[in-house]
């Protein structure tokens, strides 16, 4: 059992669909305020590129209109992914549904995100799992703020699949306890 008040960031409920666990994106106050002032600035650099290439097709100068062409279009990949990012640390949650058969993970911003659906007789040694800090790897530069991989693991058809970023090991393991009261899911075999 989880004693009351015991949870830090998640909220677990238990309803009619099933157990729903969710898990606030971290948050970081200098890196929100750095990425909002960071993106007014993108903002007067993406109106004004579009301003002068404007005026340069206009013109018919289809050199350096070609050259703002492209570096527009790095500059508002790069500004999407950082107003993404932004909104991930200001709103963002991870949504967990457990279900009768199948568990639904969803990173949701605003309501908006992609829906996982694993089959829960597919899953394999649900688990509380340090995550490797390996520095080449691009997600790790995102877990303080829960946007990349997490504590909770489990293996689904030869994959590892993870969530639960933003919570700290001892939460981790009471979700993984509520999860395991909820539905008996198999253990993977040790190999001697």
């Amino acid at each position: 059992m989880i004693p009351p008040g015991s949870m830090k960031r998640a909220i677990i409920e238990g309803g009619p669909e099933g157990l729903e666990i969710i898990i606030p994106a971290g948050r970081n106050l200098f890196a929100v305020v750095f990425l909002g002032v960071w993106l007014v600035g993108w903002l007067v650099g993406e109106v004004t590129a579009i301003a002068v290439l404007a005026g340069l097709v206009s013109a018919g100068n289809a050199a350096a209109d070609s050259f703002l062409l492209v570096w527009l279009t790095f500059w508002t990949i790069g500004g999407c992914f950082a107003a993404t990012t932004w909104l991930w640390m200001l709103v963002g949650k991870e949504r967990i549904l457990m279900g009768a058969g199948t568990l639904c993970v969803k990173r949701d911003i605003l309501g908006l995100g992609r829906t996982r659906i694993y089959e829960l007789f597919r899953i394999r040694d649900l688990r509380v799992a340090a995550q490797a800090d390996a520095p080449r790897v691009p997600r790790v530069a995102f877990r303080p703020w829960g946007a990349a991989g997490g504590l909770i693991a489990f293996d689904y058809e030869g994959k590892t699949i993870r969530f639960g970023g933003a919570i700290e090991p001892a939460e981790a393991r009471m979700i993984v306890e509520r999860m395991k009261a909820r539905f008996a899911f198999p253990e993977m075999p040790t190999v001697s």
